[in-house]
Order: structure tokens, then sequence, then C-alpha cells
């Protein structure tokens, strides 16, 4: 039997526990406030010009046809479709996970290769699911809202979606991708969660972003590649500057929650890059487990499997070309069949002003 004094004293408690439950919500409540606040002074986006916007033009008349423009930001230097102002400072205040899982990569820097080896080792490497799931659907993309925003009124599947409240509300562990510099991502990001990052060569990054541009069908680029190529360096095709972009991950190389891959590692020998994520994700692998990832994970394999291939973008109107694979070729030098002599020496200038400062080396054949 509870006499009155004490249960005089657990009502009391239980109101204080109550008090501070309220107060722990008010607080984070506040501190959410504060973020976005924080975040929205210390990000501006600056229109491009109109001399830089007419080099664009040309190239890109699907967008501007749209009236879809691009801006740049600060910090990052990043240039971004217009939509970014919009839906900023929901990613930059995103609800990150402990035990959520990025994989970060500049476009064309082995983004699907990195993805479907990750899902496989978080998923106990269950190769059937893999195969018949589209990695679109187990590993969903952050940026999806700022670059279709402009196409909401022909997309019902956009317009009646709030693409960001749905991956909030996904079950963990979250596997997630991002093409955003690490400056324009949540600054608790890699304090709370594990992050792959895969980097590959500024001279077979330009030539597969070209085709891959081409591909697009939101922003139909029509230009060449030279064309592109001088696009490329000034600073004015989406996510670029590229250096920036690799500067700033360089800078958390050596981050505990930082698992950096390169492209040519991986195709020069993909079975040791496979161990170096399975022991950053805390994964025992057998030898027979690595030969079956070796062989799932194949350019011949991949290239075929519909999965990967952004066969399901291809039928809802966002690729085109449905002959060729999203996977073009995935080799190391070719961009010599791409680069004149005057391409290669400004692109050289560039690596030498960029990355010799700071140590880096990346394999160019």
């Amino acid at each position: 039997m509870i006499n009155r004094n004490n249960a005089g004293a657990i009502g009391n408690s239980q109101q204080c526990v109550f008090k501070q439950q309220k107060c722990s919500m008010v607080c984070q409540s506040l501190l959410y406030i504060y973020k976005v606040l924080a975040n929205m002074a210390t990000t501006t986006f600056t229109p491009l010009s109109e001399e830089q916007l007419e080099c664009l033009k040309p190239v890109y008349h699907k967008v501007f046809d749209k009236r879809q423009s691009f801006v740049r930001t600060t910090p990052g230097f990043v240039t971004m479709p217009l939509a970014i102002e919009k839906f900023h400072h929901r990613l930059r205040n995103w609800s990150v996970r402990q035990d959520d899982l990025y994989v970060l990569t500049f476009p064309k820097n082995g983004t699907t290769w990195t993805q479907e080896l990750v899902w496989l080792l978080q998923n106990d490497c269950k190769f059937e699911e893999a195969k018949h799931t589209t990695l679109t659907n187990r590993f969903p993309f952050l940026d999806i809202p700022i670059l279709t925003d402009y196409r909401r009124d022909e997309l019902p599947s956009l317009k009646q979606c709030d693409y960001l409240a749905t991956l909030e509300e996904m079950p963990s562990p979250r596997l997630m991708k991002s093409h955003f510099h690490l400056c324009l991502l949540p600054d608790d990001l890699m304090e709370k969660s594990k992050v792959v990052i895969c980097l590959r060569n500024p001279k077979d990054t330009v030539v597969s972003y070209y085709h891959h541009e081409k591909r697009v069908k939101n922003y139909g680029y029509t230009g060449d590649f030279q064309t592109f190529f001088g696009l490329f360096m000034d600073n004015l095709i989406r996510y670029c500057s590229y250096f920036d972009y690799v500067k700033e991950v360089w800078q958390q190389r050596n981050h505990p929650n930082v698992c950096l891959l390169f492209f040519e590692d991986m195709k020069k020998d993909l079975a040791s890059s496979i161990r170096q994520v399975a022991k950053f994700l805390n994964k025992n692998l057998s030898d027979s487990m690595v030969d079956a990832l070796l062989d799932h994970l194949s350019f011949t394999k991949m290239k075929d499997n519909p999965a990967v291939n952004k066969e399901d973008l291809v039928l809802n109107g966002m690729y085109t070309n449905k002959e060729n694979h999203f996977m073009r070729k995935g080799e190391v030098g070719d961009w010599k069949n791409y680069f004149t002599d005057e391409m290669n020496r400004r692109m050289d200038e560039a690596i030498e002003k960029h990355f010799k400062p700071i140590g880096l080396e990346f394999q160019y054949d």
C-alpha cells in the first residue's frame, strides 16, 4: 500500500520527468531552428553572370526552355540548379542517424560501383535481391529534389511526393548517396555516420561526365566534347568545381568515419578495395565470398545488370538512349581518345595547381 506522502512524492517525480521531457523537446526545437538560421546565414547563392549563362544556353537549351537557371554557392563555389536555394536548408539540417551509411562521390567517379559494393556488404551479400531490386530503390539519391524540381509539373510522381520527407521516414539503417560537396551537407554527417567516398582522376572524369550529360533527358546537353571540357574547366557544369570537391575530401581522408577509395585502384585490384570497405564496415569475408563479390562487381556483369544500369530511369523518361548502357566503358585512360594537346596542357596545369601542393597523385593510364 502506498501512503499519501509517497503518492505525493511519486506525483511530483512524474511531473518533474514530464517537465524535463518537455524542456528537452523545446531545446531540440530551438537547436534545429538555430542550425537552420545559421546555415541560411552562412550559405549564399549567386546567379551566374549573363556571359556565363550565354555559354550554357546553346548546349543546355532544354533547361533554359523551362526557365531553369543556375547559381553558385558560397561556400564551395559549386554550380547548381536554381532549386538548391529552395531545398538547401533541408539538406544542411538533414537528421543524420548513427547507423546511416553514405556514399559520396563527384559525378562519374565510380558511384554506382561503390554503391553496389556497399549495399552487398551491408546486406550479407544478397546477390539475388540485388539483381531484382533497382539500385535506385535500394540506395536513394539525396540530391534528386534539386535536380528535378523544375519538372515537377510534368512528372506526377514528383509533384505528389515529398522525397526528402520519405527518406526521413526510412527505417534504419539507411543507405544513401550524394554528389554534394561536403561543405553543403550536414555538419555532423561524418561525426555521426560512416561515409564511403570514391575519387577518380580528372581526365577520365570529364570524359565520362560528358557522355552522362548527353544521356540525362532533364538537361539534354547537345554540344561537343571540346565545349563540355571548357565548361567543366570553367566550373559551369553541375557540381563543379571538381578540384574543390576533391581537395575538400582529401582533407578528411584520415577521419575515422571515412573510407576513401580510388576508381583506379578498384580497376587494378578490386579484391583489395572490397576488403578495405569490408574492414571499414566491420564485415568478415571469406575468400569464397570475396570471389563471389568479384564476379558480381565485374564490369561485364555490372554493365549487363538492369538493376544498376538505370533502366528504371529510362522508362520514366529521365534518361534517353535505352540502347546505350548507363555504365559505358569504365576504363582508366579513355581520356586519351578525346583530349587534344591543348586540353591536356590546360588540365595538367590545373592538376599541378590544385593537387601538387596537397600531395595528391592520380593514375591516368
